[in-house]
Formats: structure tokens, sequence, C-alpha cells
């Protein structure tokens, strides 16, 4: 399968999911009027939203089926067995389903809060959103004795020899034998996917670290947070005066009008991403000659089967990241 193929499976199921998730909760909102005075107490409340949050989680399971596991593993990218990515799964959308749940029982009791204690809200909702982004989980240190241990060690040294100080480092299973990722977290760990010590060398891993430290000393992670923090209170404002008949109806209400805002976010904020990461692309030319970086970032392309080339609508509406061609355009 050639990327191009792959990453449109990928773009369109994707697109699909995000629709009908949308689609589910808006058509659960607007039809509460008709069956949402059956749930007046709080217990039975909490239990219409737990019914809603297992249906809009169960209606994902197709699409993630066909993403994460059936164009996997017809790319010959995963070994491990349908079973276990079940399970997987499973245990991830739990932690979604509780979130998911969780908003919803928030946004039932929003509007009934007196206008002064909105203050307090939204102090507390930014609080969180910061604790949220701060503490994004980074992983597991690497084995005593491992081969992962000594790539770790090769990794330091090179970020050294590029005049970068050693970060700690930790490491996660994507899943995935060819999939190569990573980011520097808040906090300021650098969190790296297994398949970076078995497909890259410690020099290239130490450039992509770089990449992400160009990141660092901008500035951007702190604009990063303030957008986040920003958008997530400006919705929670728009869930509160969206109009509701019911503690039901207002939990349904919330979830729909912040999904579509999360979603609209989806649409906003990229084209600022990507003049980021031209920045970080040009930065490693700093480091690391043209045919270097060059050769690095065809090398990550094809393991990671993303686009060569990309339309330009495609590319402003749905890719944080330029495609490889114009990537290394820039760089030339």
């Amino acid at each position: 399968m050639n990327p191009t193929r792959y990453q449109r499976i990928r773009l369109w199921a994707g697109i699909t999911s995000i629709g009908t998730n949308l689609a589910l909760i808006w058509v659960l909102a607007i039809t509460s009027t008709l069956w949402a005075e059956r749930f007046a107490s709080v217990p039975s409340t909490a239990l219409a939203f737990l019914a809603a949050a297992t249906l809009i989680t169960l209606a994902n399971l197709p699409f993630d089926i066909l993403t994460g596991d059936a164009v996997e593993r017809a790319a010959g990218r995963v070994s491990q067995p349908t079973a276990n990515w079940i399970r997987d799964w499973a245990r991830g959308r739990a932690q979604t389903l509780l979130g998911l749940w969780t908003g919803m029982m928030f946004f039932s009791f929003l509007p009934q809060l007196p206008q002064g204690a909105m203050r307090w809200v939204m102090l507390v909702a930014a609080v969180v959103t910061l604790v949220l982004f701060l503490w994004v989980p980074a992983g597991r240190p690497a084995a005593k004795g491992s081969s992962t241990e000594e790539f770790e060690k090769n990794l330091c040294l090179e970020l050294k020899h590029l005049g970068l100080k050693a970060r700690q480092i930790r490491w996660f299973d994507l899943g995935d034998s060819e999939t190569v990722t990573g980011c520097i977290v808040p906090r300021g760990v650098l969190s790296l996917s297994d398949t970076v010590a078995q497909q890259l060398t410690p020099r290239e891993a130490a450039l992509m670290a770089a990449r992400e430290e160009s990141y660092r000393r901008s500035g951007t992670w702190v604009l990063l947070l303030l957008i986040v923090a920003a958008w997530t209170l400006f919705g929670i404002l728009l869930a509160r005066v969206t109009p509701s008949l019911s503690p039901v109806q207002a939990g349904l209400n919330g979830a729909a009008v912040m999904s579509s805002w999360c979603f609209l976010a989806l649409l906003i904020w990229p084209s600022l991403n990507r003049a980021w990461m031209r920045k970080a692309d040009a930065f490693l030319l700093s480091l690391a000659t043209p045919t270097e970086v060059q050769s690095l970032f065809t090398k990550i392309q094809r393991l990671n089967a993303t686009d060569i080339t990309l339309s330009s609508t495609k590319t402003l509406v749905f890719h944080p990241i330029p495609p490889l061609e114009e990537r290394l355009n820039r760089l030339s």
C-alpha cells in the first residue's frame, strides 16, 4: 500500500468518525426535548449520560478498527494480534468515555449556577487545563541493560555535540513497527516512541530532538498553552448560554457545543502550526547540512508513510504539517 492511499484511507476514516460523533451528539441534544424529562433525578441523569457516552464511544469502533488495525495490518506496519488491539482500544476508550461523561455532568449543572459563581468555574477550568497540559504522560524509562538504554546514552552524546543539553528521556509504545515520533513535553522531558531507537541512528534522533528544542526555546509551547486555555474557556461560555430545558439537555447541549468548538479549532489553528514547523525545519540547517536534513526528512517520511505531495486545499484544511516536497523545497 503506497503512502498516498494509506493516508487517504486514514484521513477520510477520521473525517467520517468526527462527523459521526458530531452528528450523534447533536441528534441526542436536539431530540432530548422529547425524552429528557424522564430523567429528573441526579442518578437517572448520570445514567442517561453514561448511555449517551457509551453510544458515542462505540460508534467510533468501526473507524478505529479500520485505521488502527485493518489498514495498519494491510500495510504491514503492525504485528499485534487483533484481540490485543481491541483490549488496548477498550482501555483507551474507557478513559474517553469517562471524560465525555464527566463533561456532560459538568455542563448539566452549569446553567444552574449563579452568575457570580462563573468566575470560580472559569478559574477551576483554567487550572485544570494548565495541569493537564503540563502533565502530559511522557512514557517510561528505558529498561536497565537494554539496547534502548544504550541508544539513549549515544543520543545524549550526540545532543552534546550539537551544543544542546541532554534532557531526561522517556519511551512509549505506538503499537507500530515503523512510525517514529516524539516531542519535548511541557515539563521538559524528551518523549520518544520505541521505534526511534529501532529505526533511527542516535545522530538522526538527536537532530529531531534538536528540532523540538527549537520549539521549546522559541516559547511556542507557552503560546500554545494560552491558546488552549482561552479556546477552552470561551467554549465553556458558549455552552453556558446555549438554551436548555432540563439538566439532561444542558449536558448534551454543552457536549455538542464543546465538541463542535474543538472541531472548529482543527480548521483554524493548523496554519499557525505550519509556520512553526517551517521555522523548526530552518533551525536544523544551523546544525547540519541541507543534504543531511533532507535525507533525514525523506527517511522519516518513508517510515511514517506520510504524503510526499498534497493539494494546497488539503494542506490548508487538514494538515498542520506541510507535505515532504514543500519542506524539501524550502530547505534547498
